[in-house]
């Protein structure tokens, strides 16, 4: 746990900051659009300038806008570096579901291998993108649009992935 100090800005009253860091998987968020980001951002940034400079007559306009550009700035940079953590968490798990089904498919592929099957079925591969492409269709409302090609070529990937993993792991045991 981090903890600031500092002075408001013409009151000389001292406040201080906790920032806790959240390592908890990320949550669903809801639906919040980036006009009512913007507001939040905007009403933070205006209590902020009232609490750093209350109305009195030495607070010049100029001073309040200056500290405005700073609060807004700040406040945006929070929200980045917010989105940015949120995100990399995002993607450790992606990446640590993309090894777990590379590692499940190379098994599979092993036993298709030891029983000389052919290692693609194109019906599986055909069932497999069917069903994700209606499952992102009935998420479609949560602001995501992908596309039934998009859908198709993440998971023919990942299809690959696990059979070219396998195809190392023959060549690596030779």
């Amino acid at each position: 746990m981090t903890t600031k100090s500092s002075t408001s800005l013409g009151t000389g009253k001292d406040t201080k900051t906790v920032i806790v860091s959240d390592t908890r998987k990320p949550k669903k968020t809801p639906k919040v659009t980036k006009t009512e980001t913007a507001s939040k951002a905007e009403s933070a940034a205006e209590e902020l300038i009232d609490e750093r400079l209350p109305d009195e007559a030495e607070a010049s306009v100029e001073a309040k806008a200056e500290t405005a550009k700073t609060i807004e700035a700040t406040t945006f940079e929070e929200i980045l570096a917010d989105g940015r953590e949120r995100i990399d968490a995002i993607d450790d798990q992606i990446l640590e579901l993309i090894i777990r089904r590379v590692e499940t498919a190379s098994a599979l592929l092993a036993e298709k291998h030891s029983r000389r099957i052919n290692p693609r079925d194109k019906v599986r591969q055909n069932a497999i993108c069917t069903r994700l492409i209606d499952q992102a269709a009935e998420l479609h409302g949560n602001g995501v649009n992908l596309s039934k090609h998009q859908i198709r070529e993440i998971f023919e990937l990942l299809i690959r992935l696990g059979v070219e993993n396998h195809r190392q792991n023959i060549i690596n045991r030779r």
